[in-house]
This record gives C-alpha cells, sequence and structure tokens, in this order.
C-alpha cells in the first residue's frame, strides 16, 4: 500500500513544550573538535557544513582530528587533546564544540576531562543513544581477547564517565527529537538534551527538465534496487536509474538483471564517489528513493536522520522512502510519499513521473522545509537561541 502525504508546510504542534534552557553567556570564540573532508567519516561531511552555521554565532576555529576514524581510539590522541586545548579553553568566552560519534573515545575522555576543570564544552551527539560507543572500546582493547573486558569497563565506569560528561557538558544536541529522548531514557538525565537541526546548502533552483531516479548510498542490497528496474522498463527512454555505492554482490545483481531487461545503458552504478560527485547525483535526479526492502527499524542508527534525505529535499528531489528513523517528523511536511511495499514502491515512482504536477509540489515543498529550518542560518538561529 502507498500513504500519500501532502505537501504540506504546516507544523504539527508539539506535544509538550521543553523547559527554557538557562541564560548562558554567547561564545564568543568556538573550538570546533571534528574531523573534515576528504576523511571518509559521515560525520566529516556534515562537519564541513556544520561549521558555516557556527562561523555565524561565533569566530571559529577547526581543532582537526586524524581523517581515519579509527584513529579516535586512542587514549594517547585524548592526552595530546586534552595539553592542546587546557589553556585555550580557560577563556570563559571560548566553546569547544564536540562532534562526538561511536568509537570516538579520543573526542570523549579529552571531553570528559575538560568538563571536570569547567571548560565550557558542547556536544553533538551523532550516534544516540550511544555516547562513546563504549568508552573503553580503545586500540588496546578492540581485538580478540580485549574485548570482553572492554565491554565490562565500558558498561560499568564507562557508562558512569558518559552520563558524568552529558551532566556537566552545557549543551548536548543531536539531530532528532526521538534521539533526544531516547538519550536522556539512556542515561537517566535529568537535562534537557536539544535537537537541532540537519544542516544542508540549499543548491541553486533545480533545472525543471530532470529525468534521473536516483538511490543513493550506501545500499544494503540488491534487493533495495531491484523493484525499480520493472518500473524503469515502462517509463519513457529518456528517464534513467542512478544507483549509488553498494556492495560488489548488489551491484552484480543489479547489473545482471538490467542486461536482462535490456537497459544496460539507463542504468548507472556510480560505486564509491567523492563528496562533489555525489552532489552533482542528486542534482540531477527528479526522484530519489530512499527505500529498504527489510526496513530501516533495526536497534543500530534508529534515531538517525538520513543525511541523504536531507540532500534530497535541498535539492528539490520528490521522495520515495519507508525510512520510518528520526526524519520522519519531516516527511509529511516535505511532502515525501511513504511506501511499505515493493508494489507500492513501483506504483508511487511510476504515478510522479505520470502526474507532473505532483512530482513538483512535493519536491517544491521539501526544498522550501529546508530553506526555512535547515540552512547553516537557520542552525546558527537556533544555536544563537539558546545561548
Amino acid at each position: 500500500m502507498t500513504r500519500l502525504i501532502p505537501p504540506t508546510l504546516a507544523a504539527p504542534a508539539p506535544a509538550t513544550q521543553p523547559a527554557p534552557p538557562p541564560a548562558r553567556p554567547a561564545p564568543a570564540r568556538i573550538l570546533h573538535l571534528t574531523r573534515m573532508p576528504p576523511s571518509p567519516s559521515g560525520v566529516a561531511a556534515y562537519a564541513a557544513v556544520f561549521r558555516h552555521a557556527l562561523d555565524a554565532v561565533a569566530p571559529t576555529t577547526t581543532v582537526h582530528l586524524p581523517p581515519d576514524p579509527t584513529a579516535s581510539q586512542s587514549l594517547r590522541l585524548a592526552a595530546q587533546l586534552i595539553r592542546r586545548l587546557s589553556a585555550p579553553l580557560t577563556d570563559p568566552g571560548t566553546v569547544l564544540m564536540v562532534e562526538q560519534a561511536g568509537r570516538g573515545q579520543a573526542e570523549f575522555w579529552a571531553a570528559w576531562w575538560l568538563t571536570r576543570r569547567r571548560a565550557r564544552v558542547w556536544l553533538m551527539v551523532h550516534d544516540v543513544p550511544a555516547l562513546s560507543g563504549g568508552a573503553f572500546f580503545t586500540r588496546a582493547l578492540d581485538r580478540r581477547g580485549g574485548r570482553r573486558l572492554a565491554t565490562l569497563l565500558s558498561s560499568t565506569l564507562g557508562h558512569r564517565a558518559e552520563r558524568g560528561l552529558l551532566t556537566r557538558a552545557e549543551r548536548v544536541f543531536c539531530l532528532s527529537p526521538s534521539g533526544a529522548e531516547a538519550l536522556i531514557r539512556a542515561h537517566r538525565l535529568t537535562r534537557d538534551i536539544e535537537p537541532m537541526p540537519h544542516v544542508a546548502v540549499l543548491p541553486q533552483e533545480p533545472p525543471p527538465t530532470r529525468r534521473d531516479i536516483l538511490v543513493p548510498g550506501y545500499i544494503a542490497s540488491a534487493a533495495d534496487v531491484l523493484p525499480l528496474l520493472p518500473v524503469l522498463a515502462d517509463l519513457p527512454d529518456d528517464w534513467r536509474l542512478t544507483v549509488g555505492a553498494c556492495p560488489d554482490a548488489a551491484r552484480t545483481a543489479i547489473a545482471g538483471h538490467a542486461t536482462v531487461l535490456g537497459m544496460t545503458d539507463r542504468v548507472d552504478l556510480l560505486g564509491f564517489t567523492d563528496e562533489a560527485a555525489v552532489r552533482a547525483s542528486f542534482a540531477r535526479a527528479a526522484i530519489v528513493v530512499r527505500w529498504r526492502a527489510d526496513g530501516w527499524s533495526g536497534p543500530a542508527g534508529r534515531h538517525a536522520v538520513s543525511g541523504p534525505l536531507i540532500a534530497a529535499f535541498a535539492h528539490g528531489c520528490a521522495v520515495v522512502t519507508n525510512d520510518d528513523r528520526g526524519a520522519a517528523p519531516l516527511l509529511d511536511r516535505a511532502g515525501a510519499l511513504v511506501v511499505d511495499t515493493p508494489v507500492a514502491l513501483a506504483a508511487a515512482v511510476t504515478g510522479l513521473v505520470r502526474d507532473q504536477a505532483d512530482l513538483r509540489r512535493r519536491a517544491a515543498a521539501g526544498r522550501e522545509l529546508i530553506a526555512a529550518e535547515h540552512t547553516p542560518a537557520a542552525v546558527a538561529d537556533v544555536l544563537r537561541g539558546g545561548a
């Protein structure tokens, strides 16, 4: 079945009004502790855009983490960060903004130590309800023979340390309201966690003649793409299917089915590409499909806000999805089509191609939502509002 969601921008009234945050002095300077592109980390891609929002709040300096995400599993790196940051953070006008993701032990322990010395620390938690992904899963213990001890220490002393950091940090953010609630429950917090709109750059107005259907990576299996091939075969010849990064087995299966249907020249398998090529694929797309045959409801990433969904809305693409995680409250307002079966998926895509007016209405709704709430300027307003 297909659930058609009207492209309205009217926001539902919140069930409860959170308590207003306590008054805080506005930062005079921000130190942004993060990875940056060309790191393969998804956090790096996010941070590169979020940096523009921070710059609008106060002069910001990036404190670069090594590009390889596994480098953060180092207590030596934590000690280096503490030594580097201790002196500038004695200034009460300086705030340390930490991009905190799973297996980020170095940044976690540095922030833990610095908040104990009364430094002003803001946390952006990316993998809620986890914070460090296990505070003791360092390089020394995250290996055969050490993981059992790492698990024991992380679930006892580590969990206590995580709660301590979350309690002492001046502000704590995550990217979805459900994630904020989950973080509070998991760590038994009595403080507010602030949902932050997923930041996005609004590209130029898209051309009206786009004919690409994009399935952005990372794609879990061929089953997430194969229902679209018979649809493509029935569409006008100028429509194409573009498929993002996926496992080798999925790529082989998709290519094989395209060959059988005689559509090899209409199916583009991108593989792994750089950020510029990813942005270009969204710019070419009229429709973005973010769909998984097995759904998205597993415990890992349950509250994640999909970067590809945000990018699709920003680029003025009509969206077809079953992603019911952290971005679910946005789907109604962005005019997305929510589907739950392969048959419904095929019908939704076919319907959009045949009804170009509906496609344009839904595409415009998503772009308007991003323009109103998700640009660096809009996110900067959120940051200033709680300061």
